[in-house]
Parts: C-alpha cells; sequence; structure tokens
C-alpha cells in the first residue's frame, strides 16, 4: 500500500518552527477558557425544562460531560500523535487526503470562524451596552473594538496571547465559583426538587444544548505544535480541562437547583441573576 505523505502548511524550511511556550497550565486554561461561555447560563433553564425534573437535569449534565472526556481523549491521543499546527487540518488530510483538510480549511475561514466571532462579538456587545451606551447603536462599536482588540493581542505573539486568555479564563471560572457559591448558600425556601420524568424528544433536545455548552476541548488540537512536552501536556491537559469544566457545570446545576428549585430553575430567564439575587439581591440587579 502506498504511503500517505504527510499533510504541512508549507515545505521543509519555508517556515519557523512554532515556540513552544504554552506549558500545562496555560494549556489547561486554553480548553476550559473556551468550553466556559454563555452557553451555561443561556441553555440551563431551557435544558431543565426539557428534562423534567431533578434527575434527569443532573443525569444530561453528566453524560454529556462524559461524552466530552471521550472526545477529548479521542484528541489527546490524535494530537500526541500529529503533534502540529492545524488541528482537525492535519487529521482529516491524514484520514482521507490532503482534498478533506482543504475542504475544512476553507470552511473555517469562510464560515465557521467568522460567524463563530461575529456571534462572540455581538453577544458581547449587547452585554457591555447594557452597562454603557453613551449613543445608539454603540453595539456595533463594541463588536468590531473587541474583534480588533484580540486581533492584535494574537498578532503580538504566543506568549502575550496566552497571558491574555489565562487573565480571562480565570475571570470565568472565578464569576462561576461566584454564582455555585451564591446559589448553594441561597436559603432553601423552595423544597425539594421533583424528580419527573422526560421524553424522548426532550431528551434529544436537551442532549443538543449540553453537548453545544461542552463544545471546544478540541481547540487545543490548533496549537499542539506550541505546547511544551507535548506528549505528556495535551493529555494531562485535555483531560483535567475537560473534567474540571464537567464538575463546575454539574455543581453550577446543583447551585440553581438548590437556589430556585427545578421549577423556578425551567422558568428562569436570568438564571443566575436570580440565583445570586436569594443572597446578594442589590448586586444581582445591577
Amino acid at each position: 500500500m502506498k504511503k500517505r505523505p504527510p499533510v504541512s502548511s508549507g515545505r521543509k524550511g519555508c517556515m519557523k518552527s512554532p515556540v513552544k511556550a504554552l506549558s500545562l497550565f496555560d494549556s489547561t486554561c486554553i480548553i476550559v477558557g473556551i468550553i466556559i461561555g454563555a452557553g451555561i447560563y443561556e441553555t440551563t433553564p431551557v435544558v431543565a425544562a426539557c428534562m423534567g425534573g431533578w434527575i434527569g437535569v443532573m443525569a444530561v449534565w453528566l453524560a454529556g460531560g462524559l461524552l466530552a472526556l471521550c472526545g477529548a481523549l479521542c484528541y489527546a491521543e490524535l494530537a500526541t500523535t500529529y503533534p502540529h499546527q492545524g488541528g482537525d487540518y492535519v487529521y482529516l488530510g491524514r484520514a482521507y487526503g490532503p482534498w478533506a483538510g482543504f475542504l475544512f480549511g476553507w470552511s473555517q475561514l469562510a464560515i465557521i470562524r467568522p460567524g463563530d466571532i461575529a456571534l462572540m462579538a455581538f453577544v458581547f456587545a449587547r452585554y457591555a451596552a447594557t452597562l454603557y451606551a453613551p449613543f445608539p447603536n454603540i453595539g456595533t462599536f463594541y463588536a468590531a473594538l473587541v474583534v480588533v482588540v484580540l486581533t492584535l493581542v494574537n498578532m503580538m505573539g504566543v506568549r502575550e496571547s496566552k497571558w491574555t486568555q489565562n487573565a480571562l479564563t480565570v475571570v470565568k471560572v472565578a464569576g462561576l465559583l461566584f454564582v455555585i457559591v451564591a446559589g448553594l448558600l441561597a436559603p432553601g425556601g423552595q423544597g425539594l426538587p421533583r424528580a419527573g420524568g422526560f421524553s424522548g424528544d426532550g431528551l434529544k433536545l436537551a442532549m443538543i444544548l449540553v453537548l453545544f455548552t461542552y463544545g471546544g476541548w478540541n481547540e487545543m488540537a490548533y496549537v499542539a505544535a506550541e505546547i511544551k512536552q507535548p506528549q505528556k501536556n495535551i493529555r494531562r491537559a485535555l483531560v483535567f480541562g475537560t473534567v474540571a469544566v464537567g464538575a463546575l457545570y454539574l455543581l453550577v446545576n446543583g447551585a440553581f437547583l438548590h437556589a430556585l428549585g427545578y421549577d423556578g430553575l425551567a422558568a428562569s430567564e436570568a438564571v443566575a441573576v436570580d440565583a445570586v439575587a436569594k443572597v446578594l439581591p442589590h448586586a444581582a440587579a445591577r
């Protein structure tokens, strides 16, 4: 059988080797920071409504975490076997030929990544505009500004980018821990949430939303060539990061159920605000 040539981004010697500047902590922060986003706050009430009771809620989030961990372990094997830049582009090219990597790369460049960036910038702008809106349509300015700023940070280099990513990840985790603690400290006035049941259609929608909220664990493969000691750190970062996010998601759902009860969680339109308001009503209002 003819051996397929490796997929590469250029001829040997045409490009400098990437700087291996990412430690285990940096790599783990990439995974945690990419996975955790607004999704955990937006999807939790919908998932609860689909599952019909607290047992179903916790079970579907646990199942989603286990599926994400299985995927992360697969990517750990791929990324350590092919520790190159490109991630999915490299793997698809190895498996199916250069045409598959080419199509994937162009779909990412022309459709998927621009859409992701626009969506995240829009969400950021919407919340920023509620805090400070000196003139109409300020949201468009905020969205463009955050894209430009983060692009410039990435252009500065790997070290500057990793510091920014680490800082943003710490802020995200701290915010989630604050919500968890507030929910667990809330007075238990809702009673034991009902166990309930769920339908097949409800489970399908809930699992789609849960897997969407867990999405992003594969992104570290794109910077595999920039990780120190990739044979050890890639596996560890993928496992540590995915398990940590799964634990946080289970804790935050437990905190929401404790603070709001099942019915309150399923009906909430701003679940984090409602949970924090049980302990700090003035802070939640702000």
